[in-house]
């Protein structure tokens, strides 16, 4: 099956049933928690009960947080050994970050924060409590201390697990503020996103190679210090809560060092048997990658195979938020992202035979590939990427047409392809978590980055296995703009002009929402660094 725009019209017309913005219920987090009748991230059995958590799709909560962003820094180094990645280099690397997850978790679980979701080498989690703005300074010493712990568990884990061998420093970065949480999921996949500037600034302060606990300027007067300036002159600003006498720990922790030794052992105990090398079994998934059922996966059932990874991201997506928020158009919010982000998935899963990773705030992580059971065919599978990343192109422009205030927004996409693991790891159950991994899936998140709203992007292996007419329509740097696809069809398959024809959207033209929250967004944005998940 292949994009035509009377199909995606359709579907972008049943999601705008599904949860249509005048019965979008927006309550704050304190409402929520009263319906729920609990604050817990864990419930006694283990399972998560976190109040947004499973949170209904036709729901939004507003709420005050702190948002903490870990970045495993040393991870690139266990992924790829000297310029070669290698089935063995792919175990390695899931051994460490199924180390490190299951260690950060048991903080997550002592501190009862909301794991919102691991990203590869990034974990980000929120201090919710004590709720209320007028506790704001006390959710953000928690946060520094929360940081902080989770600084040491990933050291101490480090050290005792497989001799060693998992070491690894942590870049963390801290925000505070309003964001409205939403779920992305379904039954028993909840996908927690947190929508805002908090988390997307906090994701950026923890982007960087130099170790540290790194506050935004909001986090930093909370705790009476002085500003730090611009988002650059922050990302230079070292801060370390073990080595500056200025901030003042608890004097009755939550978590003691002593606790910390215990625990990382108890992860040892429990984790180094797992992370053998006969534990990791890796299969070979015969394509269509949509039929990939993430439930049956885990550490002995693993799949390992090349593919392309693509991320296509939300353009200008974080004013547009600030612009809702401000203006009390939360259920316009709401109903748009969930027209959108089914939208793209369909075109993904339906049209292209692909399989969704997660959403990673108002990002697309995507998986495809083409071939048999025992081989991926490296040029079709480019060429097919190619092909849906334009469709995606396409049905965003037929959103900005059919939904409101979203006409100044775009869209960017990265693709490229190479050998990639897709597991579960972490915690077992409903906690543990979806995993595709490697330089393919960095990259093509890199390129993803590079790129405006208008443009798409080919990672170097992608442009080299591509058909030589991708190759040429890319160019020598492996970006294109505008690339919809009526002209993909046109420039990169035999179709005839008129296939083309049949299957062009209308192009958005018109503005509602601020010229002024568009340019602030492209300012963060260009700044480079992750994005919130």
């Amino acid at each position: 099956m292949s994009w035509n725009e009377a199909r995606a019209e359709a579907r972008i017309r049943r999601s705008l049933q599904t949860v249509p913005k005048n019965l979008v219920n927006v309550k704050s987090f304190e409402e929520r928690v009263s319906e729920l009748g609990s604050t817990s991230s864990f419930s006694s059995t283990g399972r998560s009960s976190a109040p947004l958590l499973h949170i209904p799709p036709s729901m939004a909560v507003v709420v005050d947080a702190a948002h903490v962003y870990i970045q495993l820094i040393d991870y690139h180094s266990v992924l790829q050994d000297a310029q070669r990645e290698t089935e063995a280099r792919h175990r390695r690397a899931l051994q460490f970050l199924h180390t490190h997850y299951s260690g950060c978790d048991s903080i997550v679980r002592e501190f009862g924060a909301q794991r919102v979701d691991f990203h590869g080498p990034r974990l980000h989690a929120v201090i919710v409590t004590p709720s209320g703005a007028m506790n704001e300074g006390q959710r953000v010493r928690r946060a520094v201390e929360f940081a902080n712990a989770i600084a040491r568990m990933v050291e101490e884990t480090g050290r005792v697990v497989s001799g060693g061998e998992f070491k690894t420093a942590t870049r963390i970065g801290i925000d505070t503020g309003k964001a409205v949480a939403v779920n992305s999921g379904r039954g028993d996949e909840p996908e927690p996103l947190f929508l805002g500037r908090p988390a997307n600034y906090a994701a950026k302060l923890a982007d960087g190679d130099e170790a540290g606990i790194y506050l935004s300027d909001r986090a930093r007067l909370v705790l009476g210090m002085s500003a730090a300036g611009s988002l650059l002159n922050q990302k230079n600003k070292f801060y370390d809560v073990r080595n500056t006498a200025s901030f003042q720990a608890s004097s009755n922790p939550i978590i003691t060092d002593a606790r910390i030794r215990t625990m990382s052992a108890d992860v040892s105990t429990k984790i180094e048997a797992v992370i053998r090398d006969a534990n990791f079994v890796f299969h070979r998934h015969t394509p269509p990658l949509r039929t990939i059922d993430y439930s049956a996966l885990s550490p002995s059932k693993s799949i390992h195979m090349p593919l392309s990874s693509m991320f296509a991201d939300i353009d200008g997506f974080t004013a547009y938020v600030d612009f809702c928020t401000a203006t009390d158009k939360i259920p316009e919010l709401v109903s748009n992202l969930h027209a959108i982000r089914h939208e793209l998935a369909a075109v993904l899963k339906h049209d292209f035979d692909g399989r969704k990773v997660r959403f990673i705030g108002d990002c697309l992580h995507g998986l495809l590939a083409v071939g048999t059971a025992y081989e991926t065919d490296d040029s079709d599978t480019v060429r097919k990427a190619v092909m849906c990343a334009a469709a995606m192109r396409s049905s965003f422009e037929l959103c900005k047409t059919m939904l409101p205030g979203i006409q100044q927004l775009g869209i960017a996409i990265g693709i490229e392809i190479g050998p990639t693991p897709i597991t579960r790891l972490g915690i077992r159950g409903d906690f543990s978590v979806r995993c595709a991994t490697s330089k393919a899936v960095s990259n093509s998140e890199e390129l993803q980055a590079a790129c405006d709203g208008c443009e798409s992007a080919l990672g170097s292996r992608a442009l080299s296995a591509a058909p030589r007419s991708i190759r040429e329509g890319f160019g020598r740097d492996g970006k294109v703009r505008n690339l919809t696809y009526p002209r993909a069809l046109a420039e990169f398959t035999e179709a005839a002009p008129e296939a083309a024809a049949l299957a062009a959207p209308a192009l958005a033209t018109s503005t509602t929402w601020s010229d002024r929250a568009a340019a602030s967004e492209k300012a963060v944005h260009s700044s480079g660094g992750n994005r919130h998940a």
